[in-house]
């Protein structure tokens, strides 16, 4: 048995901060560095440790002497592949990244949704409504087609609404090819629950939103909702895009 004393101990992680974007931003900028910046980085720490009497001090104690530039060597690099989609290939960007190519064209394979479920709370409704326009109109560029939802509109945003609803829904209905929901913020214990319906216990693919990622301009909630759909196709089995094998 490991007694703590309460005042000599502190909390870690990042749970608080996950509220607060403007400190969480600071953070992931501080965390993803490009490999110019850590180079930068660490000569300037080198050369501040160099010109710190304690620091080189210290350093000598122990028989150490550092460099003040890190150690090159060529490095390989490897061949940029080829991605696939339906109707085209193309090679990614410097930043090898390609979600702007396949929010615009065909997937491999796509697996439209005709018998799906539309979950949110009456207050979320708005929310909704845009939710719904925005994936029709990029859902054909990318050569899904949704179709119209059965819509389940709760009173209020308790656990038990959301679960009694699906539940009912799921019940009635000879198949539901997708389940959506649409939650509010920072309400993991509904998203929680479910998962556990949908994987556990009346298995369907099921896709929850956080109503605050759908807030704010419209080129956000379309990215967002271009990013739902390819989740969305992958999850009914759909391909998205593929390289050459072998590589």
């Amino acid at each position: 048995l490991v007694l703590l004393v309460p005042e000599l101990t502190f909390l870690t992680g990042l749970s608080d901060l996950r509220k607060n974007s403007r400190i969480l931003k600071d953070i992931m900028w501080e965390m993803v560095q490009s490999p110019q910046q850590h180079y930068q980085r660490l000569t300037s720490l080198l050369r501040r440790i160099r010109d710190t009497p304690d620091a080189s001090r210290e350093l000598e104690r122990w028989g150490l002497r550092l460099d003040t530039d890190i150690y090159r060597t060529q490095g390989h690099i490897l061949p940029v592949e080829r991605i696939n989609l339906r109707h085209r290939s193309f090679l990614p960007a410097d930043d090898v990244g390609w979600h702007r190519e396949v929010a615009r064209e065909a997937p491999i394979a796509a697996v439209s949704f005709n018998s799906w479920l539309l979950v949110y709370p009456k207050r979320l409704q708005q929310l909704a409504k845009d939710l719904l326009g925005a994936m029709r109109s990029s859902s054909g560029a990318m050569g899904i087609q949704v179709g119209q939802p059965t819509v389940q509109e709760l009173r209020d945003d308790r656990i038990e609404s959301y679960v009694r609803s699906i539940q009912s829904s799921l019940g009635s209905q000879d198949k539901v090819q997708m389940l959506l929901c649409i939650i509010p913020s920072g309400r993991d214990d509904i998203y929680g629950a479910i998962k556990k319906l949908c994987c556990v216990q009346t298995p369907v693919p099921s896709q929850v939103i956080n109503a605050q990622s759908l807030m704010g301009h419209p080129g956000k909630i379309r990215s967002v909702v271009q990013k739902v759909l390819l989740q969305i196709n992958c999850k009914l089995g759909g391909q998205l895009w593929g390289v050459d094998i072998p590589l």
